[in-house]
């Protein structure tokens, strides 16, 4: 004859607490568990509650001992529930060694790869261990410090002309954005429940060569266009910006990248007739300490990238308009100083 069921009776705040941890947020098996309680306390067999929750009869069985014994905490699943890690420690090791290293064929481990190559593991387990040691052999970045012996001089000069820019002058960040292609391609507009579609044939019209200079402190914008970027063309852009905003007796304060054509003989003598513009030149190699780059990013986006341009001319006039319209609305950047990453 079989045991008869153990009795079990609720309060109202136990059970309360129960039907709280019915709702469909909870797990499921703390739902089944919970239900198998509360119908033992209106009194149902457990062939009955077995039914209602779809459970076996010996598993409502113990969830209604472990709760009379134990309470709402009986229901909790014991410490080391489920199958045992199979991997050793000396696996786990070997796993990380192989991951970190380069394959003899190839490039990298991608994860069937890797998961061949070490023979106890399956894939979806290794995607785990890896996610775990946050290893992501598939992935690549590239990076580059600065070998400039001056490094540290020009960067707090630059640093400081942002932070901190001296009275009755303007700081103003220079550069060319060049090999900028006149491509035309077909354009599919935007419709619901589509993107905007282009073609993938193109047609290649030439290259322009964008001269911009941005003044720190209000994000004013002045570019120009040219077929080339020699010292001609760069002195010509400069002097465009001294007759813009260095004509009066205010300081004019550029900063530059490393490019030869910054420096030639007809650059150096033009500013020794012009002591009011001072040039300060970022270290090698960090050219994101300038920042027009940021402005040519922008630039990039909302102009060029998605654009059809059927020659070098309706290229450089959609620049300059944009220009144009940027500087009706154009703020300064809340630039941070921020070192980057060095390997």
């Amino acid at each position: 004859m079989p045991k008869r069921a153990i009795s079990i009776q609720l309060s109202k705040k136990e059970r309360a607490l129960l039907i709280e941890n019915t709702k469909p947020s909870v797990q499921h098996r703390f739902v089944q568990r919970a239900r198998v309680i509360l119908l033992a306390d209106e009194g149902l067999p457990n062939e009955k509650i077995a039914k209602r929750v779809d459970l076996s009869f010996v598993s409502v069985s113990i969830w209604r001992q472990r709760y009379a014994k134990h309470g709402i905490v009986g229901l909790k699943d014991k410490v080391g529930r489920g199958r045992p890690k199979r991997i050793t420690h000396d696996e786990l090791l070997r796993i990380v060694e192989v991951a970190c290293k380069t394959p003899k064929q190839g490039t990298h481990w991608s994860l069937r790869r890797l998961a061949d190559e070490l023979g106890f593991v399956k894939k979806s387990r290794l995607q785990q261990l890896l996610r775990n040691f946050d290893l992501k052999p598939h992935q690549s970045k590239m990076w580059c410090f600065s070998n400039d012996p001056e490094y540290e001089q020009k960067k707090a000069d630059v640093v400081g002309l942002y932070l901190n820019p001296p009275k009755n002058a303007f700081v103003v960040c220079i550069d060319e954005k060049a090999g900028i292609q006149a491509i035309s391609r077909k354009i599919r507009s935007i419709k619901q429940g589509q993107p905007e579609q282009k073609n993938h044939e193109y047609l290649r019209h030439g290259t322009i060569d964008l001269f911009a200079a941005f003044r720190v402190h209000d994000g004013k914008v002045i570019g120009a266009i040219e077929q080339r970027h020699r010292a001609i063309e760069f002195l010509k852009f400069v002097k465009v910006i001294h007759g813009r905003w260095g004509k009066s007796k205010r300081q004019l304060h550029i900063v530059l990248d490393n490019l030869a054509t910054h420096e030639v003989e007809e650059v150096q003598q033009w500013l020794k007739k012009h002591r009011n513009v001072h040039f300060h030149f970022t270290p090698t190699h960090a050219s994101w300490l300038n920042q027009i780059e940021l402005w040519f990013s922008i630039l990039q986006r909302q102009v060029i990238r998605r654009g059809s341009f059927d020659s070098t001319r309706y290229l450089g006039k959609k620049i300059l308009k944009y220009i144009e319209m940027y500087n009706k609305e154009a703020k300064p950047f809340a630039w941070c100083y921020g070192e980057p990453l060095k390997i």
